[in-house]
């Protein structure tokens, strides 16, 4: 048996022995890989076939992955669900000990997968069905992959990316077990260490999660003027990280004061230490029972986001999260908290009849109704803390508005900056750091935009 033989034939062999990290060997495009070089090993089919098989092969490995085959692997590794990533979750430190040799061996051979080249490829097909110098070239013409094996990652600025560098750069795979284990205790596997923002849908009555793949970027420094405010969210969400006793956070101000910007600014921050927010729309309250489930034995930390939560008179989802709140049958794990945002102190809409206690012409029901009337303004204390995010007064929306351009690296001489400032909040939506933000947007336009008139 040849040398390229021996090749094809271990290729195959290693691909069938993946037992720890199954998902790899029925992953679709390793399918794909295992049909070309079985194709070719068997010199079985015409020269058309093995066209065929390795082009499907390239066309759903760049559909996926860009030209490396190598890096496809590493993420496959770090974000698919496999046995080593399901002992881990459910912390099964003697299985993990049971399977750790196998899962070592299995990650070499996954490693020398991963180095197969189009070139390689390219010259046992040219030598297998011995082509002329004509047929040779359009061998030659078709497309690669994984001939630049030493690009690393050029995004390396989150803790998932340099974990994967590391990997990259790894001379044996072997070595990477550890720091796998350690990985997937820290982040999971899967969706959650994938994404770090989630929506709970709700179609057909069958609710789900699905990741954001491109969530909102803000981080803190860029919410200027609400420090004390941002403080008291940090500190409680340190003590939900740190598996101590935390609350969860009403936020409620005025429009645009960056409420929610302080809630995904915290999971951007954050999301290293295991922290992921799952942002759950009033009208799927009801499924919450079903998100307890789902995530209580995950290793990760939750923050259950409830966006602009306002209720209307006998609204359903006010009693479910009356029962959130006060906890239901089913306890909330450890590893979810509550941040809710309103503009409504008091969640719940109120009429002047309801301030009167006239809402009912039986009198029988009026002896209730200031009960009720507590009752419904009893729900936003159910939360552990309130913070407010007032709208600035005008001295406050300025220093937003410097902060920003600050922030930015604008020069912007400041009485031309204050004036235009004072003329936006009159002419758009008033003062708030939404619009200051959306001012500095427009005045970094405007010196783009000469800039370029200029040159």
């Amino acid at each position: 048996m040849g040398t390229e033989e021996r090749l094809l034939k271990k290729t195959k062999m290693k691909i069938k022995s993946l037992c720890i990290f199954n998902s790899i060997r029925e992953d679709e495009v390793i399918k794909k890989l295992y049909r070309m070089i079985d194709i070719l090993d068997n010199k079985d089919k015409d020269i058309e076939a093995i066209l065929d098989c390795y082009n499907d092969f390239a066309y759903e490995l760049i559909s996926n992955s860009s030209d490396s085959l190598k890096k496809y692997l590493i993420d496959k590794l770090v974000s698919e669900d496999n046995l080593l990533s399901k002992m881990v979750e459910k912390r099964n430190t003697e299985k993990i000990s049971y399977v750790k040799e196998v899962a070592s061996k299995e990650l070499d051979y996954i490693k020398e997968i991963s180095e197969i080249n189009s070139r390689k490829i390219k010259e046992i097909i040219i030598d297998s069905y011995n082509l002329d110098e004509e047929e040779s070239l359009i061998i030659g013409s078709m497309m690669e992959w994984n001939m630049n094996m030493e690009a690393g990652y050029k995004n390396t600025y989150s803790d998932i990316y340099k974990f994967k560098e590391k990997i990259f750069k790894k001379k044996c795979w072997n070595d990477v077990l550890e720091m796998l284990i350690d990985f997937y205790k820290s982040y999971g596997c899967g969706e959650f260490a994938k994404y770090r923002a989630f929506v709970w849908e709700n179609c057909d009555k069958e609710g789900k999660l699905k990741g954001i793949d491109k969530p909102d970027p803000i981080t803190l420094s860029e919410l200027i003027g609400y420090e004390s405010q941002q403080d008291e969210i940090i500190k409680n969400t340190l003590r939900f990280l740190k598996g101590y006793s935390a609350n969860n956070i009403l936020l409620y101000g005025d429009r645009g004061t960056g409420k929610s910007s302080t809630v995904k600014a915290i999971i951007n921050e954050y999301y290293s230490m295991g922290l992921r927010l799952i942002e759950l729309k009033k009208e799927n309250l009801k499924d919450f029972t079903k998100i307890i489930r789902l995530l209580k034995n995950k290793p990760q930390k939750f923050i259950i986001f409830i966006d602009d939560l306002v209720f209307e008179e006998n609204e359903d989802s006010y009693s479910a999260m009356k029962t959130i709140l006060d906890g239901g049958v089913e306890n909330r794990p450890d590893n979810m908290i509550i941040y809710a945002t309103t503009n409504r102190r008091h969640l719940v809409k109120e009429t002047f009849a309801d301030r009167a206690g006239l809402g009912s012409s039986n009198s029988s029901d009026e002896i209730y109704a200031n009960d009720t009337i507590q009752e419904k303004l009893s729900l936003s204390d159910r939360f552990g803390i309130t913070i407010s995010f007032m709208a600035p007064d005008q001295n406050k929306f300025l220093e937003i508005v410097q902060g920003l351009v600050k922030s930015r690296g604008l020069e912007v001489e400041e009485e031309y900056l204050f004036r235009e400032a004072k003329k936006w909040e009159l002419w758009y939506n008033g003062r708030s750091a939404r619009t200051a933000k959306q001012f500095v947007d427009w005045i970094e336009g405007e010196i783009l935009d000469n800039k370029k008139d200029e040159e």
